[in-house]
């Protein structure tokens, strides 16, 4: 062990005797020279250490680039996206609305067997006729000789949507009814 180490080590030892037992730190009794010499020791050894650390070379550290966050996919956002492509007023599409009909028309049938408590048959004949909401809007959805009303049809040529999503929106909207939803 180095000697100024073991000074130290030394240093601390006795200290901790003398705290311990006040008898020891009597029979010590530093006079004003050996507290004065123990001060003068502590500021050169810390001028020493701040003498150490000046010569050294200093690295910057790079913190790196930050992890991206994986995407989480969203329960239905295939279903709106569909439904947003299909609902455009652009021309096309025709399958596209047909089969989202379909699907809307499937959960309506089942609402609605639900609801009146009558067989899928009777219910698709409700849905298919109009007869299954008070809403024209709804039921024109389903219903292909039922026109939808003029107020439907204004509005969307006004504000530049199709007929299609009215229609779909109410659908949905009277479907959340008809199973005990808010609207």
């Amino acid at each position: 062990m180095r000697p100024l180490a073991l000074a130290g080590v030394l240093a601390v030892a006795v200290g901790l005797l003398a705290a311990l037992d006040r008898g020891i730190a009597a029979a010590i009794s530093p006079t004003s020279a050996v507290v004065t010499l123990i001060g003068v020791l502590g500021v050169v050894q810390g001028v020493r250490y701040a003498n150490a650390r000046r010569d050294r070379r200093r690295l910057l550290t790079d913190p790196g680039e930050p992890e991206r966050r994986a995407p989480a996919a969203v329960p239905g956002s295939d279903l709106d996206e569909r439904i947003a492509r299909v609902a455009s007023p652009a021309p096309g599409g025709y399958r596209d609305r047909r089969d989202l009909r379909d699907r809307v028309r499937e959960v309506a049938v089942d609402a609605v067997a639900r609801d009146r408590n009558c067989s899928p048959e009777t219910a698709a004949t409700a849905v298919d006729d109009g007869t299954w909401s008070d809403d024209p809007v709804a039921a024109a959805f389903f219903d292909t000789r039922t026109a939808y009303p003029l107020r439907v049809r204004l509005s969307a040529g006004v504000r530049g949507r199709s007929n299609y999503w009215y229609g779909l929106r109410a659908a949905i909207d009277e479907i959340e009814r008809v199973e005990g939803g808010a609207p």
